[in-house]
């Protein structure tokens, strides 16, 4: 038999597309073709005028460790997957009162705030939407006091998921009319209180975030004068060294991210050349690193890091930004 002939045989999936460069079945991982490179007649390859595609479910053809999106597909049967129950806001669930999870895409009809859903877990550990479920008394009047902008307090009934999903849907409306970007694992900390306290506690929460914000873009403007200090000195002796043509450096950050458990998102060069400002997804949290281009240290981590950085580099943040997930100390600088 000859082996190259049948791994090179095509067959098409139905597969989740969540951003990046590839996509994921139970056993295997797929990438997907250079938004810049050449056809090659199979549509195996995407020209400049075929980008990856909107995330969202596809059909995929698949040739060896290829995957080239043909067109959109209706959603797999998610019934063999793991589910994770509990309560819904902004497209996240609280499972209970410690657990979230991000739904990596937005279900066709959204759910109302605070209903009790099912979810399941794509093979790649994305969170995929799947049923809403019967709801209760307790439901009904959090919804009414998350509409009302009124603390839930002691209201009976309400299991430790709903408490968490208030909390966290009553953070994210008072940052919204404070027009201050946050995503919600930056409220578990205080969520729970919260849920209890109202707008006076997100306030207070706040003012002390914004201010750790403020430190942290300092130093970061610091370090990135000081790189780009260093990157004109490397330019003027430039032409007498020979340069290092090492693999692409947006290649060895996806490679990173992806050996660390991450999805690279997106990727642009900046400061000519010198340096990468990274878009990667975290467990359902979306995080931007500006790090050197050849050697991938942390110029600019996006998140407080109490100036951790400066002996990181990008396959290490990861695991940071887990950590700080755990310890409930997720500030992020940069939002996009």
């Amino acid at each position: 038999m000859d082996y190259k002939k049948f791994l090179a045989k095509d067959e098409t999936l139905v597969l989740p597309y969540f951003g990046g460069t590839r996509v994921d079945d139970k056993a295997r991982s797929f990438r997907l073709p250079e938004p810049d490179s050449e056809t090659d007649g199979r549509g195996l390859a995407s020209s400049a005028n075929t980008p990856n595609p909107a995330p969202g479910w596809w059909r995929f053809r698949i040739t060896g460790r290829r995957a080239a999106p043909l067109e959109p597909a209706s959603p797999a049967d998610l019934g063999a997957l793991s589910a994770v129950r509990g309560h819904y806001f902004h497209g996240w669930i609280a499972s209970d009162g410690k657990t979230l999870s991000r739904i990596a895409l937005p279900p066709d009809d959204e759910p109302a705030p605070l209903s009790r859903v099912t979810a399941r877990r794509w093979y790649s550990g994305e969170l995929l939407f799947d049923t809403t479920d019967l709801e209760d008394e307790a439901e009904l009047t959090a919804r009414d006091a998350l509409d009302a902008g009124r603390p839930l307090g002691d209201t009976k009934g309400v299991v430790p998921s709903l408490r968490a999903a208030f909390g966290y849907a009553l953070g994210l409306r008072v940052a919204r009319e404070l027009r201050i970007d946050v995503t919600p694992r930056e409220l578990a900390a205080r969520v729970v209180t919260i849920a209890e306290g109202g707008r006076e506690v997100v306030a207070q929460m706040f003012a002390v975030m914004l201010e750790e914000r403020r430190r942290a873009e300092e130093e970061a403007r610091r370090r990135a004068a000081e790189a780009a200090h260093a990157a004109r000195i490397a330019g003027v002796v430039e032409h007498a060294r020979a340069l290092d043509r090492r693999r692409d450096p947006v290649d060895a950050a996806d490679e990173a991210l992806a050996g660390a458990g991450a999805r690279m998102i997106a990727c642009r060069r900046i400061e000519r050349g010198t340096q990468l400002d990274v878009t990667y997804d975290v467990d359902g949290e979306r995080i931007l690193t500006i790090v050197d281009a050849q050697s991938l240290q942390v110029i600019d981590p996006g998140v407080c890091l109490a100036n951790a950085h400066r002996v990181l580099t990008l396959d290490a943040m990861p695991s940071v930004i887990r950590e700080a997930i755990e310890e409930d100390h997720l500030n992020i600088t940069r939002h996009g």
